[in-house]
């Protein structure tokens, strides 16, 4: 084997091996450094010490309550119609009050 094929293989196996030592990401699905506490994309918890840690620990309540709140799955439609639907719950509510049966 040539001295070129050896190194060409080398450098093919030590950027496999550089790969598998990347932690992904099973929110963003992103590559970060072994041993990272949180992503660095998406900040979510990567480690039971992310979430047991009791400073550490409040970041990750926060990540579920972020994810919840700032989330793309409810667009504007679908917002207006939630809104309808309980303003038109409270007029009825309050009519049924105030009218007479």
């Amino acid at each position: 084997m040539s001295l070129s094929l050896y190194r060409e293989s080398m450098k093919a196996r030590v950027s496999s091996e550089h790969e598998m030592d990347e932690e992904i990401c099973f929110s963003c699905l992103k590559p970060n450094t072994p041993g990272e506490h949180f992503c660095k994309h998406c900040r979510t918890p990567l480690s039971s010490y992310a979430t047991t840690a009791p400073y550490e620990r409040i970041f990750a309540m926060g990540d579920v309550l972020r994810k919840a709140i700032y989330s793309n799955r409810w667009s504007w439609p679908v917002r207006v119609i939630c809104y309808l639907v309980i303003v038109s719950m409270l007029i009825g509510l309050l009519l049924g009050i105030m009218l007479p049966a």
